[in-house]
C-alpha cells in the first residue's frame, strides 16, 4: 500500500536523518545564492562568478547569469573577466617578490631606481607608491595621450603632499612601479606577472586594455545607462597595466589563490609584510599594497576594481572571497556597496566547512 507523507512531514524527516551541520550548510548556500540573485537583480548585473575557500578548500561556488547577452551565453568557470584595479593585488605580489630577493626594499627611493624624475619626487619612496601615500599628481588624466606625453604631463604637475603624509589613490604609483620592473626585472611589470605568476599569458588569464577586443571566453562588460544596458568601452593603456589591465576567469584565480595559501609565490615572512599595516601622518588604513579593511574587530585584505571585482582574505578565519562580475555594483542609499556585498558573503559562508 502506497503511504503518502505530507511534505512538512517529509522536511522534517529529513532534518532528523541529516547531520545537524549538514543541513546548516545546505541552508547557507541556498541563502547566499539567494542573496546573490537579489543583489544582482537590483544592481542590474548580468552575470557574476563566486568562490569562497576555507583553510584551502572551495566552500562554496557558483556562476550566477549571462557573460554575454546578445549571444545568451552563461557565465562559466572559463568565463574571463576583466579585473580593474584588483590586478593590483598581483602587482603588489610582484614588488615583494623582487624585495624577496633583496633586489629592491620597501625604503629604495625612486631616485636610486630611476634617474629621470622630477626633483620634488625624489624623496618618493617604493612603500609609498605600495600605500598610495606618494602625493605624487595622477597620470590617469593623461591615459588618452602616449607614455612619453603622459609623462611629460605629468612631470611638470607639482607634488601635492609631503610622501607618507595620507593616503591618496592613484595610478602614477603603479606607472613608476612599471618602469621599475623594466629596468629591475628588464621586463614589464605586467610580463613578470604572466611569467612568475602564471605559465604566461593563456586563453583565461592575459592583459588587454580594450574591453571591446575579441578574446576567447573573454565576458562583455554592460554599463547601466538609465533603462538601458550598454556595452562597457573602457580602455587602460599598456605602460600602466601594473595598475589594471589584466582579464582572468575564476579556474585561473583560484589556481593562484592555491600558489599563495602553499607559499610558492611569497614566503610567510613576505606575506606578513605585505599584510603590514602602513603608518600615516592622516591615520588611514591600508597595508603595504593591499587595502586593509577591518570587519568588526576581525582584519581583512584585498582589494575592488571598477565596483565590479574583489578579492578578499580573512587571515584570523581562513577565509578568501573571489567575485567576479560583468557591470557594476553602484551605491545609494538604496543599494548595498560591493564592499558591503562581500562583507555580508563571508559572514554567511562562516558556517560553511
Amino acid at each position: 500500500m502506497l503511504i503518502l507523507i505530507p511534505r512538512i512531514c517529509l522536511s522534517f524527516i529529513l532534518m532528523l536523518l541529516l547531520p545537524a551541520y549538514s543541513f546548516a550548510e545546505v541552508s547557507a548556500k541556498i541563502a547566499i545564492d539567494r542573496y546573490v540573485r537579489e543583489i544582482q537583480q537590483s544592481h542590474r548585473i548580468p552575470g557574476l562568478a563566486l568562490a569562497i575557500v576555507r583553510d584551502g578548500k572551495v566552500i562554496h561556488r557558483a556562476n550566477y547569469g549571462t557573460a554575454n547577452i546578445e549571444f545568451d551565453v552563461s557565465v562559466s568557470d572559463e568565463t574571463v573577466f576583466p579585473l580593474f584595479s584588483t590586478t593590483k593585488i598581483f602587482s603588489v605580489v610582484a614588488v615583494h617578490q623582487l624585495i624577496e630577493q633583496k633586489k629592491i626594499s620597501l625604503d629604495s627611493k625612486l631616485a636610486e631606481l630611476l634617474d629621470d624624475l622630477p626633483e620634488t619626487w625624489r624623496e618618493v619612496k617604493i612603500k609609498h607608491l605600495l600605500s598610495h601615500s606618494s602625493g605624487l599628481p595622477d597620470i590617469v588624466v593623461y591615459e588618452n595621450q602616449v607614455e612619453n606625453e603622459a609623462q611629460q604631463a605629468v612631470y611638470a604637475q607639482a607634488i601635492l603632499f609631503k610622501p607618507g603624509e595620507k593616503f591618496d589613490y592613484n595610478q602614477t604609483n603603479y606607472w613608476l612601479l612599471n618602469r621599475i620592473f623594466q629596468k629591475i626585472a628588464g621586463q614589464s611589470l605586467s610580463n613578470y606577472i604572466l611569467t612568475t605568476q602564471f605559465l604566461g599569458a593563456q586563453e583565461t588569464v592575459f592583459f588587454e586594455g580594450n574591453h571591446l577586443a575579441v578574446h576567447p571566453h573573454f565576458s562583455v562588460g554592460y554599463n547601466n545607462a538609465g533603462s538601458k544596458l550598454m556595452k562597457r568601452n573602457w580602455h587602460f593603456p599598456q605602460y600602466n597595466y601594473g595598475a589594471a589591465g589584466l582579464n582572468m576567469s575564476m579556474n585561473a584565480f583560484l589556481e593562484w589563490h592555491k600558489k599563495l595559501e602553499s607559499g610558492t609565490l611569497l614566503s610567510t615572512a613576505s606575506l606578513a609584510n605585505l599584510q603590514q599595516a602602513f603608518v600615516y601622518d592622516q591615520a588611514r588604513s591600508f597595508a603595504h599594497g593591499w587595502d586593509l579593511i577591518d570587519m568588526d574587530g576581525v582584519a581583512s585584505y584585498g582589494f575592488t576594481g571598477g565596483m565590479a571585482t574583489a578579492f578578499r582574505q580573512v587571515p584570523q578565519k581562513k577565509m578568501t572571497l573571489i567575485l567576479l562580475a560583468n557591470a557594476m555594483f553602484i551605491p545609494s542609499a538604496k543599494q548595498t556597496s560591493l564592499d558591503g556585498f562581500v562583507n555580508r558573503l563571508l559572514l554567511m559562508a562562516e558556517t560553511l566547512r
